[in-house]
């Protein structure tokens, strides 16, 4: 059976991400299959906003050399895994996972960020090239912290 059979007869009583994920398999399939692929089957509903997320995975520094900071207007880097959450002014979860030791993360968003960080101590952050102190925010060796 083709993908196109497997398609409910009416997008009409399919929620639209369905519909269009059907479109998107159908298109798929005719395409595999060498046959034309109808406009229709070509549209795909707007993604919703996406958060991106910018993850650079470099050594540690070198003694006596200087840190190089990615543009962002957040920089963590972790030394030990670190569990971090990182919401922006709006709300949105720009990051909530663990990061591993050695990777460095770059982040933008709307200003407050607000920062939830699991393992202050094996944590460094940078806003906007500037260090960031979590000793004077931390408890339990938990960083609760807003940047403006």
């Amino acid at each position: 059976p083709s993908a196109a059979s497997t398609l409910p007869p009416s997008s009409a009583a399919v929620p639209a991400p369905l519909a269009a994920a059907s479109a998107v398999v159908a298109a798929v399939g005719a395409s595999a299959a060498g046959g034309a692929v109808a406009p229709a089957a070509q549209a795909v509903a707007p993604a919703a906003s996406t958060v991106v997320e910018t993850v650079f995975a470099a050594p540690p520094p070198l003694v006596g050399a200087s840190a190089v900071t990615p543009a962002a207007m957040l920089s963590i880097r972790v030394s030990e895994t670190s569990w971090i959450e990182v919401r922006d002014g709006r709300g949105t979860v720009l990051l909530s996972r663990s990061v591993q030791p050695g990777e460095s993360v770059g982040l933008d968003g709307a200003p407050p960020l607000r920062l939830t960080v699991g393992n202050a101590a094996g944590t460094q952050l940078a806003f906007r090239g500037q260090p960031v102190d979590l000793l004077p925010s931390t408890r339990d060796n938990v960083a609760r912290l807003e940047l403006n």
